[in-house]
């Protein structure tokens, strides 16, 4: 039943998810204490994301038609909903977000040179915020190569949009004599690797729950995409690039607080749509999505 409903990107689905999503956003709000305002502009954000995120899926098709990997995206929304919190690093990742907006769709000819640079100009935001996010500046070189794209132009552009904004706000932390501020948050690249933060057992337990069932994704799909050369292969390429890159990102930030898991759910989602699409035998994608629902419900009270 599940695998059929999911199984098209129609808008009963998409209502169904986000009734899905509040359910998890719902049950936390009394838990965080939050205010009405402080619930609204959370859920708001969250809106951005998802729209932006089904943006992506939809015209870049990363998956096929089917919603499963919004549904997973939601679902590990949900495993670690009652921890995010909104800040500078949450916006981090809304920008991010935007940044790779522009980085999938770079898969088409139409207006490459304004896709690099707005791109990356979300990027330099996303550095003023977190500057271990300037790791995702492979993924415009990574996409141009996959897609035989790359000339000096095109190896250019993502610098200059990169400075902009970054320029922009040490003009401003210069003019207002606070330029070590510019300095102290951006080029200080210090980091340690400090895991004690997911030794709490409900990080534990979705950490190790979400990175076994999207390694076995990547195990399931990879060989035989691999072995064809479409336009997927490169895609697959790409969403694996993205998913090492946000790996690397969540180690390297020094201090954890849980949001910074926000950037692996991306790609794992849509690595997980992937995997699931393999199987033929619909009790067994319904077993699956039934255990990852599950899973999140154990992990919110753990």
């Amino acid at each position: 039943m599940l695998a059929n409903f999911f199984s098209k990107s129609k808008p009963v689905t998409f209502i169904v998810l986000f009734f899905l999503f509040l359910s998890y956003f719902f049950s936390t709000v009394f838990l965080k204490d939050l205010s009405f305002i402080a619930a609204t502009k959370e859920l708001f954000l969250f809106m951005v994301v998802f729209s932006v995120y089904n943006f992506i899926i939809l015209k870049n098709d990363v998956t096929s038609d089917n919603s499963f990997a919004f549904l997973f995206y939601v679902i590990l929304i949900g495993f670690f909903i009652k921890n995010i919190q909104i800040d500078t690093l949450f916006y981090a990742n809304v920008t991010t977000f935007l940044f790779l907006r522009k980085v999938y769709s770079l898969q088409t000819k139409k207006n490459i040179v304004q896709k690099l640079f707005d791109g990356a100009i979300w990027l330099g935001i996303s550095f003023i915020l977190e500057p271990f996010t300037l790791v995702f500046i492979s993924l415009f070189y990574i996409t141009l190569y996959l897609n035989n794209k790359l000339t000096y132009q095109t190896l250019l552009i993502p610098i200059f949009g990169f400075v902009a904004p970054v320029f922009l706000y040490f003009t401003f932390c210069f003019w207002y004599d606070i330029e070590f501020v510019f300095f102290q948050n951006n080029f200080d690249w210090t980091s340690y690797l400090n895991f004690d933060f997911y030794l709490n057992d409900s990080y534990f337990f979705s950490l190790i729950f979400i990175g076994v069932f999207t390694l076995i994704a990547v195990l399931l799909k990879t060989p035989s995409t691999l072995s064809i050369l479409n336009r997927f292969r490169r895609k697959w390429i790409l969403i694996l690039s993205h998913l090492f890159l946000a790996g690397i990102i969540f180690v390297l930030i020094p201090n954890k607080t849980g949001n910074e898991s926000l950037f692996l759910l991306f790609p794992s989602s849509i690595v997980l749509a992937n995997g699931i699409e393999i199987f033929e035998r619909k009790w067994l994608v319904n077993t699956v999505i039934i255990v990852f629902w599950l899973a999140s419900i154990v992990a919110f009270f753990l």
